[in-house]
């Protein structure tokens, strides 16, 4: 079942961004890209596909299958009518992937050897949803085991309206210790803006949360420039946003593990966890 989404009104935006805000193309596609890795004749599922950007590249870099799923009805409507026209053979799901169920459905419970995420866990607004998103990655999973990347908010980004400014966007959070704290992304897509809210999560909580769905091998990675993104920008250009990026990748593995699918989700932690 599908959920009203911020995204829903957002579509046309999104698909210009990558165009629109370099660090999208040049940092963020070229950061996650290199760490999802080598995709050929894998099986992929995309959560939260959004207009299917990702799951597009996926698929054209040589994956045998590429599923999308997203909880937005207008993202997955506007990602299946582009299919139809370039062909490219990508399913997309509407579905709420924080509910663990979605990794059960028929087609998607232990078919991929992959699940990728571009910055859907910081629109978790509890632990439970938080968690929710990485049990369904790991049911999604093949029952041998598999790998879950991520791009995330950088639990310690910079919170100065003017940091990400030059790179199209400005992030706003109220101080607080709280795991889940609300906060705000503006992002200036050529005439458009775009308002989007989402929760912040300390690294600590991140981990938590891919322990309790079954991975238990979770690295950190920063983002780096790619050498045309160097070229036509500069390296001064990239100081501010390498110095203190507004996301990193997580990458995450899962052994076997047969029976993930018949465990309950663990009881919520109230506990505020330290970021690192």
């Amino acid at each position: 079942m599908t959920m009203d989404s911020q995204f829903d009104t957002a579509v046309a935006a999104y698909e210009r961004s990558m165009e629109e805000m370099p660090f999208r193309e040049h940092v963020e596609a070229y950061s996650f890209l290199n760490a999802v890795g080598d995709v050929v004749g894998r099986d992929v599922l995309d959560l939260g596909c959004g207009s299917g950007l990702y799951a597009r590249r996926l698929r054209g870099a040589g994956a045998a299958r590429v599923v999308g799923m997203d909880e937005s009805g207008a993202m997955v409507e506007h990602a299946r009518r582009r299919d139809e026209r370039e062909g490219l053979g990508v399913e997309y799901l509407a579905a709420n992937a924080t509910d663990p169920a979605a990794g059960d459905l028929p087609g998607i419970a232990g078919a991929f050897d992959v699940v990728t995420a571009v910055y859907v866990l910081p629109y978790a607004p509890t632990r439970e949803a938080l968690e929710g998103f990485c049990v369904t990655a790991r049911r999604a999973l093949r029952p041998e085991g598999g790998r879950f990347v991520a791009a995330v908010l950088n639990p310690e980004f910079s919170t100065d309206p003017q940091w990400y400014r030059g790179y199209g966007m400005c992030l706003s959070a109220r101080q607080s210790p709280a795991e889940g704290t609300p906060g705000h992304l503006r992002a200036w897509v050529g005439p458009e803006v775009l308002d989007l809210d989402f929760f912040r999560w300390s690294a600590a909580a991140h981990e938590q949360a891919l322990a309790a769905a079954g991975f238990d091998r979770v690295s950190w990675i920063n983002p780096t420039v790619s050498e045309q993104g160097l070229a036509k920008y500069g390296e001064t250009f990239w100081a501010n946003y390498l110095a203190c990026p507004h996301a990193l990748i997580i990458h995450a593995q899962a052994g076997p593990e047969p029976e993930l699918a018949d465990r309950p989700l663990p009881a919520k932690d109230t506990d505020p966890a330290p970021a690192k």
